[in-house]
């Protein structure tokens, strides 16, 4: 979360500085343009104030010639005779203003015509183009001054900004996965990261209760369940003590009683997830899983009944999982139950290895349809087959998604089927 905060301020630092820079190029440039126009302004408002006050104090000097003061030189040429006197890096100039650099020096020079007369002013502006380029440098300098300054300031402000959301995080953060206690998110300011946080806690609630009356609802409901199953197992363990049945009748008997274990296994099913997420009831000390498969294996072995099916349990290493007795028991029997439900004949193979369990079967595989949404609620696996899928992938799925583990599984169509429980990172 650290990590994402940061990236949060340095998105509103780098904001800023862009921001900054572009505010900075705009100034930078519009006072270097306006410099430069206004010397050159200058230099022209020279040009033609020495040619004034040349032509005043000389009103009738028609001769050609050059006179020079410190910083300008006037050049005079009669028009039909132009290149008389004239120095060739002026010579060929028409009327106008011109910047030109010669032998070093540069120069803003005037070409004026009055009077069939050519008068060629020329002001050395050498210095004030040096003068120009320090204060260009200048403020080169004083922009980048300015961009580090504005880096400073925006770095403090995008960290003052994002302080708020990263409190908010850390408090969400702190009751994460503990959806049944209760948290008050406080010390937030009357603004929107503080409605955000009643928005959070108002949620938040809600949820805690929608979860204590579905915890509720499941228990209630399997404890009320247990008496009716009950009862019909011990009129079926009556029925079955009769030794005059028929083989017809005796069979329909095992099914129901197939469907009264089933039923039982559903309710203690309900009875674990109902209690799933309150963790301090919870008896989560390392268990070897092993016994747990071959007591679920004896229990579920009604689903084969005559089936020619081998069973095979392999421990190539001792495999312990820290988890609930209850939660280890459903898990291992909804995978067990189902291979042993879809397989007609063939092999099952239950392979404990260091961190994984995995469950393979020669059954009748899983289509592409299915797969696709496999662990999802009560998936049928074919229109024409009274089968289906249940719960049972589904719980096994959100058993291992609550306790960290991942469950995996491949399959061909009329080839068989692999499930996997990584119970290590």
């Amino acid at each position: 979360m650290q990590k994402a905060n940061n990236r949060i301020a340095r998105r509103i630092t780098f904001a800023f500085l862009s921001f900054g820079i572009f505010l900075t190029l705009v100034l930078g440039l519009s006072l270097i343009v306006a410099f430069k126009t206004i010397v050159t302004s200058m230099l022209d408002d020279i040009l033609y104030a020495e040619l004034k006050h040349f032509r005043q104090q000389m009103p009738n000097m028609l001769s050609p010639g050059h006179f020079r003061s410190r910083t300008t030189t006037i050049y005079i040429s009669l028009i039909n005779e132009k290149d008389y006197n004239l120095p060739a890096h002026v010579r060929d100039l028409d009327q106008g203003i011109y910047d030109l650099t010669h032998i070093g020096r540069d120069y803003r020079v005037l070409v004026e015509d009055i009077n069939g007369v050519r008068y060629i002013v020329k002001f050395d502006d050498t210095n004030i183009h040096e003068l120009e380029s320090e204060f260009i440098a200048l403020v080169w300098i004083c922009s980048l001054a300015v961009l580090m300054f504005a880096l400073a300031i925006g770095w403090k402000i995008a960290h003052g900004v994002v302080q708020p959301i990263k409190q908010l995080a850390d408090q969400v953060i702190a009751f994460k996965n503990k959806l049944n206690e209760s948290v008050q998110l406080s010390g937030f300011n009357d603004d929107e990261i503080g409605d955000l946080a009643h928005e959070l806690q108002h949620y938040h609630d809600q949820l805690r209760l929608l979860l204590v009356r579905e915890k509720e609802f499941s228990s209630n409901v399997s404890h009320e369940l247990r008496t009716p199953i009950t009862n019909i197992s011990l009129a079926v363990e009556i029925l079955s003590s009769n030794d005059s049945l028929p083989p017809k009748e005796r069979e329909r008997i095992r099914r129901i009683q197939r469907g009264i274990n089933e039923m039982v296994e559903l309710i203690e099913t309900f009875l674990v997830l109902a209690r799933i997420n309150n963790e301090s009831n919870e008896d989560c000390h390392s268990r070897k899983l092993e016994p747990i498969v071959r007591k679920v294996i004896e229990q579920q072995h009604i689903w084969l009944g005559n089936k020619p099916v081998e069973v095979n349990v392999l421990e190539k290493s001792p495999l312990e999982v820290s988890a609930p007795l209850g939660i280890l028991d459903v898990l291992v029997a909804n995978l067990v139950r189902n291979a042993f439900k879809y397989t007609e004949r063939g092999r099952i193979q239950v392979l404990l290895l260091p961190g994984q369990l995995t469950i393979a079967d020669t059954g009748m595989g899983i289509d592409a349809l299915t797969q696709a949404q496999i662990f999802k609620c009560y998936v049928k696996k074919d229109s024409c087959d009274p089968n289906k899928v249940g719960l049972g992938l589904m719980i096994v799925y959100r058993i291992c998604e609550r306790y960290g583990w991942r469950v995996t599984f491949e399959s061909i169509k009329n080839q068989g089927s692999e499930f996997t429980v990584w119970f290590s990172a």
